[in-house]
This record gives C-alpha cells, structure tokens and sequence, in this order.
C-alpha cells in the first residue's frame, strides 16, 4: 500500500464512518439505542473447503512433500466437516442474528488455502464469502482478516496478492468505505474496529490505526492469530509479533503496551481453541477472546475446559511435550501470568454472538450446533 492509499484508509478513520442499517433492501434492523447497543455475531477459523479436493486443489504442489502429505490430511478432514458439521455449525450460526446485529465477523483462515494459482484463489475464496453471507445474513456485512492459510498456496506471494486485490474490493463493499489493503479501521457507532493482518506485520501502518481508534468507546482489534503466547505444545511461538526465537520481543512489548493503553478488546483465532484470557498490566488492559469453528471431531461439538486461572496458563504444552520445558519457554509464559485475571482454554468449536451494551461486552458461545448456551464469556 502507498502513502495515498494509506492516507485514504485514514481519512476514513477519522471521519468516523459507521456501519450503515440497512443492505441489500432486506427489511430494516433496529437501529442501536442511544448507548450503542448491537451485536455481531462471530465464526472462528472455518478452513472453507470441498469434498472434492480437485475443486480447489487441482496442480497444488509443495517442495517438501511431508509439509504437502499434511497438507493433504487437511484436504480430507475438511472434507469430512464440510459434508455435514460444519454446515449444521454455519445454521446455528445463523439462529444467532437477530434485529441488533450489525455485522457478521469471522476471524480469518476462511478457506483452506493450498491452490495453484491466482484465479482459482479468488474462486474459492468468492465462493467461502457468498456461502457463508447468503446462509448467515444477506443483508449484512461480512468482515473477515487475513489467516495464514488465506495467503497459502504453490507460491505464496501470488495467493497474497489475489487475497489482497479480491478482498479490498469485497470488504469495500461490505462495509461501504475505500478499503485498499489488509490492515485497516471501521466504526460501528462509537466503538472503533482495527482489522490486523498480522503476517509479516507492517507495524508502522498497524501503529498508526490504533492510534486513530483512540478515543473510542470500545477499541476491538480483529486480528487472526492472538496476541498473547498460545499454551500448545507445536504453536506456542506463533502469535502475533512472536516466533521461535522471540526476536521481536521489543516491538511485542512496545505493541503490548499500546494495546494495553487502549484496553484493547482482541477478537482473534489460529489456534482452534475457544480460549479467554483478561490480562492487566502496562498500565492498561487487554481482554483476549480466541475462537475455533474448526469442528473437526464430533467430540468438539462439546464445551470441556481443558485448563484455567493465571496458574493454568501455560500448563498444557509442558506436560505434553517436558522436553520443551526450558527456561526461555517457561520465562515467556511467566512474563504474562502475574497479569492474569481470568483465563480459561477448550478445544471446543463453535459459533459466537458478542454483545455490546454501553460500558458492558460479553460473548455467548455455542458448542457445535448446540442450541443451548455453552458458556458466557465477560469481556467488560
């Protein structure tokens, strides 16, 4: 993105556009009350994708043929949720829109990824957003970020530029405002929303979203991958500004701080875990909300805590995996603990409807296709 189209984003931001009420001449939602109240309702990771794997799939190749053999085990558990689950998940989804709902968000790693070139990219992923807006809510916005399996493919650099061109004019028009790259702001009523693509982050352009948010009601920041260390024995590195080594911890730091100073809302995915986690400190507040509509197994249709409380952060990796256990790993999970006031893990899958009310934000989730409530989750 150059200067003038970042300057458009911004232009944008600071002119404080809102959600319209209205679209596609669907009969008309009620308007939010005078403290703002509405709700979106929320998928997690989906990994869209066919039974026939030569749909999508056809002339994908990769140069290391264990990363393809799993690749391709992905192929066909997909397939599986996509014949059935994940179709019942996406219709009780749908049961959760209602006359407050201004917006559908889902949280990145729409489709599968792994094509080979950039025209069967964008089918799929134009195929993933006209499937889930027409069975969720025609007459809404569709908002979704960037996943590192929506940049995937024989080359990379070509599906990310296919993501980059198909989703700046399909968000454009979701949200009716200019939107030219993957990292940009909207409002909905006071409350403002960064979407962050948090791979090979350009943190310059991410700083200086969130400093336009400032001042809002509620700052959210709709991210893919989460911000905070995730407790996995495979992925624990892989959050936003992390890694195997930790040489970003600077810029983590410093982004931590600047969330915290906004008492960022994150509303994110990657892990396929329905996961809570209110961290106080730098001064400020970061309340972290990770979800999964990844039903892979049928037992994930099931809410189960797997671990919680600032003592059971972290746990999970060390006692599947002790060799991982060393003093650097350890420190990093040690770094956020005291912080901790409330967290709690599972490995459910599900659907999700946030509700803001004013000063309060909470979030139902549904287990599976459950028509029950699973649990709520107090955000503020």
């Amino acid at each position: 993105m150059d200067r003038r189209d970042f300057l458009k984003i911004s232009a944008a931001g600071l002119a404080g556009l809102s959600l319209p009420a209205v679209h596609g001449g669907a009969e008309p939602r009620k308007a939010a009350g005078p403290d703002g109240k509405y709700s979106v309702v929320i998928l997690g990771d989906t990994h869209y994708d066919s039974p026939n794997p030569e749909l999508y799939h056809a002339g994908y190749t990769d140069p290391n043929p264990v990363r393809e053999a799993a690749h391709r085990q992905e192929f066909a558990r997909n397939g599986i949720m996509w014949s059935g689950r994940c179709h019942d998940l996406v219709k009780r989804a749908a049961c959760l829109v209602g006359e407050d709902t201004r917006f559908i968000y889902q949280v990145g790693d729409l489709i599968q990824g792994d094509t080979a070139d950039a025209a069967t990219h964008k089918r799929f992923l134009d195929d993933a957003m006209n499937l889930f807006k027409t069975d969720l809510a025609p007459d809404l916005p569709f908002v979704t970020v960037a996943g590192n399996h929506d940049l995937r493919g024989n080359d990379d650099a070509v599906c990310t530029q296919a993501y980059t061109e198909y989703m700046s004019e399909r968000m454009s028009r979701e949200l009716g405002q200019e939107i030219t790259g993957t990292n940009f702001l909207f409002r909905s009523g006071p409350d403002a929303y960064v979407v962050v693509n948090f791979t090979k982050p350009k943190v310059d352009e991410i700083t200086a979203l969130l400093e336009q948010a400032r001042g809002a009601r509620h700052v959210f920041v709709l991210i893919h991958a989460p911000v905070f260390p995730f407790d996995d024995e495979d992925y624990f590195f892989w959050y936003f500004l992390g890694g195997r080594k930790d040489s970003k911890a600077e810029k983590r730091r410093e982004m931590r701080a600047l969330l915290a100073s906004l008492n960022a809302i994150v509303l994110c995915g990657h892990t396929h875990a329905t996961e809570f986690l209110d961290w106080y400190g730098d001064g400020g507040r970061i309340t972290q909300m990770t979800m999964s509509s990844v039903w892979s197994y049928a037992s994930r249709g099931t809410y189960k805590v797997l671990a919680s409380g600032a003592k059971g952060y972290g746990t999970l990796l060390f006692k599947r995996k002790p060799e991982i256990l060393t003093d650097a790993n350890k420190a990093l999970f040690d770094e956020y603990r005291p912080g901790i006031r409330d967290y709690s893990i599972s490995d459910s899958a599900g659907s999700y409807k946030m509700t803001v009310d004013g000063s309060r934000v909470f979030i139902d989730f549904y287990a599976g296709d459950s028509t029950r409530l699973s649990r709520r989750f107090t955000l503020r």
